[in-house]
């Protein structure tokens, strides 16, 4: 029994520390990134626009959930159709990149993963914390 509890802590520990190098290597990949970003500023989407919130709650819709169609983000948002039409067209317009594809032949939306990570590290269009939160809430 000794044994087991003795080799059952040496996992434990192991295992602590595995966790402190997971989170040490995320850190190090992290400030790579944003030394990438500085010496290769054409790779840095800057995105310098300002978003209404409406649109910002179109955003967060996007931002949330996976591809969504139109019609569910006006019913998650209670937006009529057009309105949510109008906002992603906006949203495009300003410069955010918008994936569009055409899923079961339903047109859906998403975010370019690149973009929805750096959103992730530095809110690059400072949606308002009130409409992330709320919307988070009720999660797509």
């Amino acid at each position: 029994m000794d044994s087991i509890n003795q080799n059952t802590s040496e996992i434990q520990a192991g295992q602590c520390l595995l966790t402190e190098l997971d989170a040490k290597i995320n850190k190090l990949s992290e400030r790579l990134d944003e030394l990438d970003l500085v010496l290769n500023p054409s790779k840095a989407k800057r995105v310098d626009v300002k978003l209404t919130p409406r649109e910002q709650e179109v955003f967060m819709a996007l931002y949330l959930g996976k591809a969504l169609s139109i019609v569910e983000i006006a019913r998650h948002l209670g937006f009529t159709q057009d309105m949510v039409n109008m906002y992603i067209l906006n949203i495009i317009n300003k410069g955010v990149p918008v994936r569009k594809e055409l899923v079961e032949d339903v047109l859906v939306f998403s975010l370019e993963p690149e973009f929805k990570d750096l959103q992730a590290r530095r809110n690059v269009l400072e949606i308002d914390p009130r409409i992330a939160r709320q919307l988070a809430m009720h999660n797509l």
